[in-house]
């Protein structure tokens, strides 16, 4: 496999010295440098100092018309890339913008006129001129193979052209990595007056796209390219400076070329020991989950829809199944059931749960986003999965459609009457915040307030304490719990306006324990007295609040809401034999 690299202003690094800070960086990390031989490093310098240029643009070679599937699965070798380097000491994932959009948007022009270090002007004439670009990237296409594979790296104006190249390459030629550095093609000023570059990025020719910035790089002024091109993925780095040898020796851009010139052996479960290890309720959960969304994409309607999902699906077990197997990689024994996972496999789910507790894991896989932070509208479908999943579970599948048949009369009771909707999280101003948490139900995260940060523990975050946590254990946990704080929390105003009491919670329970009545099992009976503490704390608040704040503010209008929703509930609960033998509300005893 060939290393391309692509200069930018100067004599085209005559010298190697881009080659050498990339052999720096690898053998630093324990791999064999590359040789000279296997670089292709084709030189332009002569033609973006010659005036009258005349050549046509090499033809477009990116004829792909539907390229949804492509991007899907390009976004999930992105994804590799970025638990490959967040493992990474000072890589910062995702855009940073050291000087803000309106001031950078406005600023560019004085920048390129008269940043006369580095001649910006010499990009801004390259996207400018067609001969110019013509005359370089035919250059350059007469350098490289016809086909095989390549990783293709572009410095500063070379990144510019490189990106320009992508969709002119020859057709059987393979990007295995894009790296860009130093790239000052988010700069929008040099765009102007001109054709945008690379229109249409070609998924399924290049394998991913990595781009690396620093603060103190004044060429990109602090700006990744995300923004300017779908396909780019953008690291911020430590490292000082514009030069293309401080770049690419950096550990972590190092390490990157190094991943695809030398890839790694496939990890191995751990071997030779008879200790059984029982995978943990958090650890089962996580199964669960992907056992559901897999049921859930079989009965998602509209085809393309349900691609999506089970897309969305596989990326997270691949991050899950990366985490796994850095974890048995550090000499940790982990269950069967995740050796399989860490193997790219699905297990078979463990008859575990009783019938009692499957209940509860049902209601929560129904009304959470198994895909987070993916959205994708599922339909019924996760209603038609839960019979798959009671089966899958061991069970009668009318078990799974007692609990549809539950969460159904619940969401009936409440969508006619509280105008609160279903299926949003609702989150409490203190105390304890529920969210959706992506594949293993629910997670737990610290009020603002409380540490600082609301540091959220969710979807695939981390094994073991203060990492995953799931099933209904959390909902009833937490249901009565945090009220002695929520009365203070929402009159003081903690929290964002979009905040309101945590009633989804409130609603599982409610729809868990109707199930469970439904079926003839005992049903928890302090949930009444759970929910009318709940009742009284939101009315305390609305009663403190109301005599000051306007009429229409949004604090007072989403608690009425809520204290609408709670007696909602409670006249539910009455009817629906849920409250004490005692208690009646509105209804007969």
């Amino acid at each position: 496999m060939h290393v391309v690299f692509l200069h930018g202003i100067g004599d085209g690094n005559r010298d190697y010295d881009w080659l050498d800070g990339l052999n720096r960086g690898l053998t630093q990390a324990g791999f064999d440098p590359v040789d000279r031989a296997d670089v292709l490093a084709p030189r332009y310098a002569d033609l973006l100092k010659t005036d009258g240029i005349s050549a046509k643009l090499p033809a477009i070679t990116n004829k792909a018309k539907d390229d949804a599937l492509a991007r899907r699965e390009f976004e999930r070798r992105q994804a590799r890339v970025q638990r490959l380097l967040r493992r990474e000491f000072g890589v910062r994932a995702y855009g940073f913008n050291l000087i803000p959009d309106p001031v950078w948007n406005a600023a560019p022009g004085a920048v390129v006129d008269y940043l006369s270090m580095y001649d910006l002007d010499q990009v801004r004439r390259y996207i400018g001129n067609d001969g110019l670009r013509a005359a370089i990237m035919l250059r350059i296409i007469n350098a490289l193979p016809d086909d095989g594979e390549v990783v293709l790296i572009g410095h500063s104006l070379g990144s510019v052209i490189a990106i320009d190249l992508l969709d002119h390459l020859p057709e059987r030629l393979h990007v295995r990595r894009f790296i860009t550095i130093g790239s000052p093609a988010g700069i929008r000023a040099l765009h102007e007056g001109s054709e945008r570059l690379l229109k249409r990025f070609p998924y399924s020719r290049v394998d991913d796209w990595s781009n690396f910035l620093n603060v103190r790089d004044i060429v990109t002024g602090g700006r990744g390219l995300a923004a300017t091109f779908p396909g780019a993925q953008d690291f911020m780095l430590t490292v000082r400076g514009h030069q293309a040898d401080t770049y690419l020796g950096d550990p972590a851009v190092a390490g990157l070329i190094a991943d695809a010139l030398y890839p790694p052996a496939e990890p191995t479960a751990a071997t030779g020991t008879d200790i059984a290890v029982r995978m943990s309720e958090a650890e089962a959960s996580a199964l669960l989950v992907q056992h559901f969304g897999e049921a859930l994409a079989r009965h998602i309607k509209d085809t393309e829809r349900a691609d999506r999902y089970r897309a969305t699906l596989q990326i997270l077990r691949d991050d899950l199944a990366a985490q796994l197997a850095q974890q048995a990689a550090g000499g940790q024994l982990l269950a069967p059931e995740l050796q399989d996972l860490a193997a790219g496999r699905l297990p078979a789910l463990p008859h575990r749960w009783e019938l009692h507790e499957a209940i509860g894991e049902l209601v929560v896989l129904a009304l959470t986003n198994c895909v987070t932070p993916y959205e994708i509208d599922t339909g019924d479908a996760p209603i038609k999965a839960l019979e798959d999943i009671a089966e899958a579970l061991g069970f009668r599948r009318d078990v799974g459609k007692t609990v549809a048949t539950a969460i159904k009369d619940v969401q009936a009771a409440l969508s006619g009457k509280s105008g609160v909707p279903w299926g949003r999280v609702l989150t409490a101003a203190a105390g304890v915040a529920l969210i959706a948490a992506g594949p293993v139900g629910l997670a737990v995260a610290a009020p603002a307030g409380a540490f600082g940060t609301a540091a959220i523990a969710g979807g695939l975050a981390a094994f073991g304490p203060g990492g995953m946590v799931g099933g209904l254990a959390m909902v009833s946990g937490l249901a009565g719990t945090g009220a002695a704080t929520t009365a203070a929390a929402l009159a003081s105003g903690h929290g964002t306006a979009e905040t309101a009491p945590n009633l989804d919670k409130l609603m599982m329970r409610v729809a868990a324990e109707h199930a469970r009545k439904l079926l003839d099992l005992g049903y928890d009976s302090r949930l009444w007295y759970q929910v009318t503490d709940f009742e009284s704390q939101v009315s305390a608040v609305i009663n403190r609040l109301e005599p000051f704040n306007d009429p229409k503010s949004a604090r007072v209008t989403q608690l009425t809401a809520a204290k609408a929703a709670i007696n909602t509930l409670l006249q539910f609960m009455s009817a629906n034999g849920l409250a004490p033998n005692a208690i009646t509300d509105g209804g007969e005893p």
